[in-house]
């Protein structure tokens, strides 16, 4: 009997593709099915749960544990959901055999909950050997190819033992030899028959790939078709989740970074199939030889990447000459300042501040010689990062941003180095010693603050030196006399990176973010405050953005949203008229033919006035000093 269901359920025999690659390895494929059945049991003082996964044909017996069994227990105790209703979505899991019961089992570490169910489903038990016989026979293309004589070796290859194929799927006839006509690829059935074809094959790879010339990575550019490259794997990520922007689906993929005989590099991407594939194989540290992927290329700050699919050719190098870590080329944070937005860069700097992240974030402040600057870390591998104030931090690759404010940030690229030995650490550690880490190249109120009328003097200055295309900072003293109370916030896309605002589509009720092509009928709303700045001099009108907007008012832009328009005004009202420290950006804007300046508010500081009237007695001591020594003199 079928299920009739809006959810597409997989079939069983998915769960047994590549049965003798994949038996008893991790598998990452994202299956759904109908569970049916709930048997507790306790293996070594650990729960597991036994059960059966239908998908309206048959059955497939399957053992929840872990993280599974308590997300299994959790919907049925607190939730009140029928376990016999329930439609999952297989994450983490994998294909044993038990010797015991002589049948197999899938055991499952992770999986979400998608719908429910109801109904009885009458399923026959998966057969392995009767349901997946008629998918052992190989759908083949032969393409005849000529002998191959090599005279350096003294050795043949005759055609009846080397066939030229384009393959279709992973099963093989027995004492089968394949190379791919296009890919250079191997399969071959592992016995004892086939070794002395695999010794062939693996000498006969050597040469092909001996013969074709080496691709340097500064050579290669977008969608480049013949290329071999022989590098290091200087880092190997683990496998993380990305969001797929078409589909909305969850996948999870694995990066690398390859470095080259000139200490080039190149990220290479592994997604889905090329992770079960390569995620075992790749170690870092080795040095491999990389053939067919797909080359792509930032415009923005030219750095390349390669993404590579299960047809990718990677077989392992003895050319030790390769470097072993990447040629660094560090920058001061004062001379990051000046680079264009998205410039790569290589930075030494001790962490001062820690601030608080999330699950898909590290976010810190990082101070030189020079100045400092903010850096978040994007992913969940960088998330449980164990990072302490006074650490000095050695980054390779970060991403400079200048958009609303200047920052640091992680790309593909990025990797943290553990060398304590750099000159440049041993100079930073010199120049650190003795000093409070908590105060260095933090603003002084003295100097760097000034009044709006000091303001408007350095912004016609700018203007003057034809200074309109960078971007200032200054702290000033004021007032917020007025905040607009209508067209104050938007609907954001909920992608922590991007937070752009969202269109709405009337036609299906909802709202898409045309930069991550993310769509949610219910999207939270961030701030967006016009505001007007007084001091006793003059006024601005300035923006003020949803992250210091929450700390300025105290609720988030949901929370005022659900309150009526009196409330909304109480709450306007009651934080107006307050003197604070602000630091304010200052960027150039062409207004119909005008070039004006833009004011955006990226800080608000509680004013400490018995610490700001300690400072004016000091500066009536020394002011008092000196008239007294002009007196003597």
């Amino acid at each position: 009997m079928k299920i009739n269901s809006d959810i597409p359920l997989a079939k069983i025999e998915q769960l047994f593709h590549n049965l003798d690659q994949n038996l008893g390895q991790h598998q990452f494929l994202r299956l759904q099915f109908k569970l049916n059945g709930y048997k507790e049991k306790k293996c070594q003082d650990q729960v597991i749960i036994e059960t059966n996964l239908i998908d309206g044909q048959h059955s497939q017996t399957a053992i929840l544990t872990g993280r599974a069994a308590d997300l299994i227990k959790y919907h049925q105790n607190e939730q009140f959901i029928n376990v016999n209703s329930m439609i999952i979505q297989l994450i983490k899991w994998k294909l044993v055999y038990l010797e015991k019961q002589q049948n197999y089992t899938v055991v499952i570490y992770e999986f979400q909950y998608i719908a429910s169910l109801d109904g009885e489903h009458e399923c026959t038990q998966f057969n392995v050997n009767q349901n997946l016989s008629s998918q052992r026979k190989p759908k083949l293309q032969i393409r005849r190819n000529a002998t191959t004589n090599n005279n350096t070796n003294n050795q043949s290859y005759a055609t009846s033992s080397i066939k030229k194929v384009k393959i279709e799927n992973s099963s093989f006839m027995k004492d089968s030899f394949f190379i791919d006509d296009n890919l250079l690829n191997i399969s071959v059935l592992d016995n004892p028959a086939n070794n002395k074809q695999q010794i062939q094959f693996k000498d006969y790879q050597q040469q092909q790939l001996a013969q074709q010339e080496l691709t340097k990575i500064s050579a290669m550019y977008p969608s480049m078709k013949k290329w071999v490259l022989e590098g290091r794997v200087i880092f190997k990520s683990e496998q993380m989740d990305f969001r797929c922007k078409k589909t909305e689906t969850i996948s999870r993929y694995f990066r690398i970074l390859i470095l080259d005989c000139e200490q080039e590099l190149i990220v290479g991407l592994f997604y889905e199939k090329a992770l079960s594939k390569f995620f075992p194989v790749l170690q870092q540290g080795k040095v491999y030889t990389f053939k067919n992927g797909q080359i792509v290329q930032d415009k923005a700050n030219g750095t390349k990447k390669i993404t590579f699919n299960e047809y990718s050719i990677i077989s392992e190098s003895q050319n030790f000459a390769i470097p072993s870590s990447p040629q660094l080329n560090f920058s001061t944070l004062q001379e990051i300042e000046t680079l264009q937005h998205n410039s790569i860069v290589d930075v030494v700097a001790v962490i001062q501040e820690i601030k608080q992240g999330s699950d898909s974030f590290k976010s810190f402040i990082v101070c030189d010689q020079t100045t400092r600057l903010s850096v978040k870390l994007w992913g969940a591998q960088y998330a449980n990062l164990n990072l302490q104030k006074g650490e000095i931090m050695v980054f390779k690759g970060l991403k400079f941003q200048n958009i609303n404010f200047k920052s640091l940030n992680s790309d593909y690229q990025t990797m943290i180095i553990q060398n304590h030995d750099l000159n440049e650490v041993k100079q930073l550690k010199s120049w650190l010693a003795g000093k409070n880490i908590d105060t260095i190249m933090r603003p002084n109120p003295d100097n760097s603050t000034i009044d709006l009328q000091q303001l408007d003097e350095f912004v016609i200055k700018l203007l003057n030196e034809g200074k309109t295309q960078q971007t200032s900072y200054k702290y000033i003293f004021g007032y917020i006399i007025e905040i607009q109370e209508y067209n104050n916030m938007y609907p954001s896309c909920p992608n922590i990176r991007c937070k752009s605002k969202m269109e709405e589509i009337p036609s299906r009720k909802t709202y898409r973010c045309k930069k991550c092509f993310v769509e949610s009928d219910q999207p939270k709303y961030s701030f967006f405050l016009r505001v007007t700045i007084m001091d006793e001099f003059t006024n601005i009108k300035a923006i003020i953005f949803d992250e210091i907007a929450v700390k300025l008012l105290g609720i988030t832009a949901d929370q005022l949203k659900s309150m009526n328009p009196e409330d909304q005004r109480n709450i306007f009202l009651s934080k107006a008229f307050q003197q604070k420290k602000m630091k304010l950006q200052i960027q150039f804007q062409d207004y119909n033919g005008q070039i004006q300046p833009k004011y955006n508010v990226q800080e608000i500081i509680d004013i400490d006035y018995k610490a700001l009237s300690s400072q004016a007695f000091e500066m009536f001591d020394e002011l008092d000093n000196l008239l007294n020594l002009s007196l003597v003199l």
